[in-house]
């Protein structure tokens, strides 16, 4: 029977931990004391518990799998694991030191894993002192549910290290995809559109919180709005990862993080969590928070061209013409930004789309939506949208010029 040790009995680490117990993996999990341990192994054996309440689980798996899990106190029983698996609090001092540690205890061929967000993989692999062993394998939350795995080679990653993350993700039931180690990675990266540009909207008095999300929702097919996903993500995070993100690329004005969701990070004011965010959650049915000024704007004539066009090809639904200007400027965005990923070698095509369609839930790919509305229609719209912006973040990406 295959052994993981998994670092991190937090929310994501015990997620991981309950899918590889489930897959017949035993499992070792550790973290600061075995009390978090214990803790976070009752908590998977009730999750397995409503499982089989809901008859999706046969009560001797349940049993079989929490047998499976057990307590780690110290670095040295990993000695047997072929796969260790950090889910660390995200900081990159923090994962290198705890895998540099682990690694003293560990067998030659063992793998390191790292469950960064949007970290360095080469700086974690080359800190820990396993580089030719260190790969990332980004899980989503909540991990039992989410299907997709982002499996990202290091500069000096082994070829063959990031195979075997890929045949253990699919026997573990997810779905892989291989991303190089770029900031932001796959998801990470080609999403902030999808946020970015609705905060310009809103800052911009185009459109308020609830009126932007509904029309992404009815315009696009997205399961929810950018403001609502925002409050339940928590905007603290949703803000660290922008920032990571825009630093670590270089500081591309497409990805400048927004002053809105950066003042209500500093207010603490973080989604769902804290029962406000862009929107508040204290009565029964949440209702916006944010202020909003509507200011007229006009859309200049090849700028409602373009986005007539636009959305007469990227969607089958009707709407006013500043919820198409809504929808077209946000789509754009997405597309364009992996566009950017693929012209960079950050991930193939098929990749690309199936990591958004399964990470976020879009109801297309970006470059698959591209390809239905047609590159040169695409690029006609950003560059319409780029000669009215001054700051230019709508230049197209290559693959859209070809």
């Amino acid at each position: 029977m295959p052994t993981v040790g998994i670092i991190g009995a937090g929310t994501m680490g015990a997620g991981i931990a309950q899918v590889a117990a489930q897959c017949a993996w035993t499992v070792r999990l550790m973290d600061i004391g075995e009390d978090v341990v214990r803790k976070a192994i009752d908590g998977i054996a009730k999750q397995l518990d409503r499982l089989v309440e809901k008859g999706k689980l046969a009560a001797a798996q349940r049993d079989a799998g929490v047998a499976r899990l057990h307590i780690a106190a110290e670095p040295e029983q990993f000695a047997d694991c072929e796969l260790i698996i950090e889910a660390v609090v995200e900081d990159l001092e923090t994962k290198i030191k705890t895998l540099a540690e682990v690694a003293k205890h560990t067998r030659p061929d063992a793998i390191f894993a790292s469950n960064t967000s949007s970290l360095s993989i080469t700086k974690i692999g080359y800190g820990s002192g396993r580089p030719d062993r260190t790969a990332g394998m980004h899980f989503f939350n909540p991990v039992p549910l989410m299907p997709l795995v982002e499996v990202i080679a290091g500069e000096a990653t082994d070829r063959a290290v990031v195979e075997r993350l890929v045949h253990v993700a699919r026997a573990w039931g997810k779905t892989p995809v291989v991303a190089r180690d770029t900031p932001g990675f796959i998801v990470n990266r080609v999403a902030r559109g999808y946020y970015l540009e609705p905060l310009r909207m809103l800052g911009e008095g185009v459109g308020g919180v609830d009126e932007i999300d509904r029309t992404l929702k009815a315009l696009g097919g997205f399961r929810m709005g950018p403001f609502e996903l925002m409050d339940l993500i928590g905007i603290d995070v949703n803000y660290s990862v922008s920032c990571s993100v825009y630093e670590q690329l270089g500081k591309p004005a497409r990805l400048k993080p927004h002053p809105i969701q950066r003042d209500l990070f500093e207010r603490k004011q973080l989604g769902r969590k804290t029962k406000a965010g862009f929107y508040t959650y204290q009565p029964e049915h949440p209702f916006p928070a944010v202020p909003f000024e509507r200011r007229s704007f006009d859309v200049p004539a090849d700028v409602y061209k373009a986005v007539r066009l636009f959305c007469g090809k990227a969607t089958t639904a009707g709407g006013s013409i500043t919820e198409q200007y809504i929808f077209a400027r946000t789509l754009a965005a997405i597309i364009n930004e992996a566009a950017y990923a693929l012209d960079e070698g950050v991930a193939s095509q098929a990749d690309i789309d199936t990591a958004m369609k399964l990470g976020t839930n879009y109801p297309k790919g970006p470059l698959e939506w591209a390809g239905q509305i047609g590159r040169r229609t695409c690029r006609f719209l950003l560059d319409q949208l780029n000669a009215q912006a001054e700051d230019r973040r709508f230049a197209p990406a290559r693959w859209l010029r070809e």
